[in-house]
């Protein structure tokens, strides 16, 4: 398969393709993959459980985490049916999805398990589950990882029912007030300290009021106000569902609700995702006079969710492509060498060496994805260090790059802070963050140019953070482009590119902690922000 195929491959047909280069070189039919690291020891120190049943529904491997949840199990478990580790409650699901895999090939993503311990104990975790394929396709069994979630459930858990909790009590005082039930207005006490964000509309959609925690979620200023808009025309208001929920609880005269709902703001235009609850107050005849809407902010406990299953995906494709590409390594040096072989005895007038300088061409970009995939492996603690920024952008490699740009007529402007901002991290993450950022805004800048490289530690609300920006004046980036451009394989580079940079940039950044934004725009030039936790 040449190269252009290659990048053309969807996520699947990767990992198929992959999974077909296991068993080509030998590792059919083995639990752990022989690699040159020993990638049994990871498997055994990781905090996931990871274990592998076979076609027959029977364990064949389980890693030490799993033993931590059972103790007692011993080597002897090793062929024993896979339902006498799942509770009562999970062996009807458990024996679906198993079918699910085994028969038809399905994948499962993110599912919440429930389970328990020798000693009764209750344990949540994400579950995903995969075939597992021979080479010519034929599926052989199914590979499980379940990430402990048991504490941030409890959390969530707690989180929720204080809201509710709250919810229920500002919704008992609001009926309770006479002051609510004439419509003459809330009372302002409730209003002010409610940490939910509360206003009414009239039947016809217009804004009656507003709180300040209602202000303060939309991103809008205390002076700022939007009450005497008509809502139902608000095109983020409708986009959310909002409308037909408020048409409902007209309707029904019946509270609504609606959770975890993307909503962009009538003014701000910030996205947020929100939990609504709209309840209508009625009149002494019985019909909607008003409505009361209760709106709280989910958007951070949302993402985190998000953040969380992403990486767990990116962890299980870091292993498993590093993994491959490792395998891969000595066959493409040794391919290397016999196509210079070839090509030293091929006379440079005749027709094959135009193939052999093809050849080389096409196992060039082989490799350079296979060093790139390296890179989606997560390094272990042990590896990492403390890293001073700015000393690492004076030193080697990250100084090379600098000064061959300025030598290219790239203007690079370096701005430090007096104090070297640390993070803990592998040098060469850092050197693959910095060194790739800076080559795609040298790629944006075809006549040269001034690029700005900046170091400023921030204290924010989650602590301090060193953010590192990146900008180019060059041809910037399309708003279509903006939101693929983390994806794996997109490029706009053409042929040569692989695709793989931005995605496993923002893949080591997560890893860190940190985060990495992008704001471009065409023909003005592109700016990228990274936020790194810093070691105090």
């Amino acid at each position: 398969m040449n190269k252009e195929a290659l990048l053309k491959l969807s996520k699947e047909e990767l990992a198929s393709i992959i999974l077909d280069l296991d068993s080509k070189y030998g590792l059919e039919g083995k639990v752990i993959l022989p690699l040159n690291v020993d990638y049994r020891a990871l498997l055994e120190a990781t905090s996931d459980i990871i274990f592998v049943i076979d076609k027959d529904e029977n364990l064949v491997y389980r890693n030490s985490a799993w033993k931590m949840l059972y103790p007692s199990a011993g080597d002897e478990t090793f062929g024993e049916h896979y339902s006498n580790y799942l509770p009562d409650i999970e062996k009807e699901r458990g024996g679906f999805v198993f079918k699910s895999v085994i028969r038809d090939g399905k994948v499962f993503d993110s599912e919440l398990m429930k389970t328990f311990d020798e000693s009764g104990k209750a344990f949540y975790f994400i579950a995903s589950f995969s075939p597992i394929r021979s080479g010519n396709g034929d599926i052989m069994g199914l590979i499980g990882t379940m990430k402990n979630i048991t504490d941030r459930h409890h959390l969530e858990k707690k989180y929720k029912d204080s809201s509710r909790i709250l919810e229920e009590k500002i919704k008992e005082l609001l009926r309770q007030s006479d002051e609510i039930k004439e419509l003459r207005g809330f009372s302002d006490d409730i209003i002010k300290n409610s940490p939910i964000g509360i206003f009414t509309m009239d039947p016809t959609g217009i804004m009656l009021s507003e709180n300040p925690a209602l202000k303060r979620i939309m991103g809008r200023k205390p002076d700022e106000t939007i009450v005497g808009v008509n809502l139902l025309n608000h095109i983020g208001f409708k986009q959310a569902g909002f409308d037909k929920l408020f048409d409902e609880g007209i309707r029904t005269k019946k509270p609504m609700r609606i959770n975890n709902a993307n909503y962009v703001p009538y003014v701000g235009g910030i996205d947020l995702i929100i939990n609504v609850t709209m309840d209508p107050i009625l009149d002494k005849h019985g019909n909607v006079e008003k409505v009361i809407i209760m709106v709280e902010d989910n958007t951070e406990q949302a993402k985190m969710i998000q953040r969380t299953s992403k990486a767990e995906r990116l962890s299980s494709l870091g292993f498993l492509a590093s993994g491959v590409a490792l395998e891969l390594r000595n066959n493409l040096v040794q391919m290397a060498m016999d196509l210079n072989f070839v090509g030293n005895n091929v006379d440079e007038n005749s027709p094959a060496a135009e193939y052999v300088d093809s050849l080389k061409e096409e196992l060039d970009g082989i490799k350079n994805i296979s060093e790139q995939l390296l890179s989606l492996s997560i390094t272990d603690e042990a590896d990492k260090e403390i890293c001073e920024l700015g000393k690492m952008i004076n030193n080697h490699p990250i100084d090379l790059m600098i000064n061959r740009l300025r030598n290219d007529g790239f203007n690079v402007n370096v701005e430090l802070p007096a104090e070297d901002p640390k993070v803990r991290a592998s040098s060469n993450q850092i050197q693959q963050i910095i060194i790739q950022t800076l080559e795609n805004a040298a790629e944006a800048m075809q006549d040269k140019g001034r690029i700005d490289l900046t170091v400023e530690p921030i204290n924010t609300e989650k602590g301090m953070f060193v953010f590192l920006t990146i900008t180019d004046h060059g041809m910037g980036i399309s708003e279509e482009n903006l939101k693929r451009i983390f994806q794996p394989f997109f490029t706009t580079k053409g042929k040569k590119a692989t695709g793989l940079g931005l995605m496993i940039v923002s893949t080591i950044i997560e890893n860190l902690g940190g985060s990495i934004g992008i704001k471009s725009k065409p023909g003005e030039g592109t700016s990228i922000k990274i936020a790194l936790p810093v070691v105090v």
